[in-house]
């Protein structure tokens, strides 16, 4: 049974407290609390007033949008690439769906590193396949080739990878990435790789199609504006990967929702062909993250420092067995996170630091006078 995303759930409840006047910590947020870039916005401004882009357009995306990916994508490939391995889709979500529709048949397995973000398996439901979650050792955040191995079937088809991931901000080393997609081509096992926070690294992050060439001809990749440029309501994305997969994805998407607005695609141009705005919001974001640091180490709280994206995960147990409680508790005091449990790992929080640094640190400064209380 598919069901409503958690994180979805919290916006919901956050809504409504802020309605019944609560003061409200958000550490949910999946998204920059910075505006789109103003460069950004004239470009749809400007699509908006040409007719053309009042209609429908091709199901793959524009021919620019497409071409302009396949440039950004290219420095982490083996080759050169051109817009026909490009999908454009209405954010990395519709891009995993084509994806996992174009690769699985039924009872397919896909096998999902633990902890993951919160859409992956339904993704892999929806297309009639079943997903496998892989837990790494106790204590750990990352998988090694072992735990796929324990996890393989006859019945698998795919794997999922997200560095930095989404909801712990860890990035796999060139060294620990090369092991898990060597297993993967030993195996004949698809690689669906989600770097939708790959410009948000703190650290540079590895980037498949080099650090193992010879994966590529099994090699999705999947990717959007919506983190790396505060355009979350755009809802522009992609997947690139191999002529034939890409062809079955847009065939799925023509189908179903047929192409991306037009005037979005124009934006998403703006912002990968425009000025680089990206590193600004890494700055931003590294202050935030030592606010966070400030608060959360003496408490314990930041064992696992993240190394991209916008959110910390810290592990809770010394103050109570169970995540779910401790967020339930917290958002009677109007302090939001999502549960670990959410993601397949219990025991832990996530909080996004993607939120005015001023909230941030009275949020912080709540939840540590709150936990601090339990504990004694």
């Amino acid at each position: 049974m598919i069901t409503m995303s958690p994180t979805a759930t919290l916006r919901q409840r956050a809504a409504r407290l802020r309605r019944a006047g609560v003061q409200v910590f958000d550490f949910s947020a999946g998204e920059l609390d910075l505006p789109t870039p103003a460069h950004i916005v004239t470009a749809a401004i400007d699509a908006a007033r040409r007719p053309e882009n009042h209609r429908y357009g091709p199901t793959g995306g524009e021919t620019r949008l497409r071409q302009a990916i396949a440039d950004r994508l290219t420095p982490r490939a083996t080759t050169p690439l051109d817009g026909s391995s490009v999908l454009v889709t209405h954010g990395a979500k519709q891009a995993l769906f084509n994806t996992f529709m174009a690769l699985l048949e039924p009872g397919d397995e896909v096998l999902i590193p633990a902890p993951y973000w919160v859409t992956f398996p339904s993704s892999v439901r929806l297309a009639g396949g079943s997903p496998v979650i892989v837990q790494p050792s106790d204590g750990e955040l990352k998988i090694t080739p072992d735990h796929l191995e324990a996890a393989r079937t006859p019945s698998t088809r795919a794997m999922v990878l997200c560095s930095p991931n989404n909801p712990t901000g860890l990035v796999y080393d060139a060294s620990e990435l090369r092991a898990l997609l060597t297993w993967a081509a030993t195996h004949g096992v698809w690689i669906v790789s989600d770097e939708t926070y790959v410009d948000l690294g703190f650290r540079p992050v590895p980037a498949p199609g080099q650090v193992a060439p010879g994966v590529s001809d099994r090699l999705i990749t999947v990717g959007s504006v919506s983190k790396s440029y505060a355009m979350t309501g755009w809802r522009v994305g992609w997947m690139s990967g191999p002529k034939q997969v890409i062809d079955a994805a847009a065939a799925v998407q023509s189908h179903t929702t047929s192409n991306v607005s037009r005037i979005a695609q124009a934006a998403a141009l703006a912002a990968l062909t425009g000025p680089d705005v990206t590193a600004g919001f890494r700055a931003i974001l590294g202050d935030r993250l030592k606010a966070c640091q400030a608060v959360l180490e003496p408490l314990g709280l930041f064992r696992t420092p993240p190394h991209g994206a916008f959110y910390v995960f810290p592990d809770i147990r010394g103050y109570a067995p169970d995540d779910v409680t401790v967020a339930d508790r917290l958002l009677d005091s109007g302090v939001i996170t999502v549960p670990g449990a959410s993601f397949g790992a219990p025991g832990h929080l996530r909080l996004s630091f993607a939120i005015a640094e001023e909230h941030l640190r009275s949020g912080l400064s709540t939840m540590a006078e709150l936990l601090d209380g339990w504990a004694a």
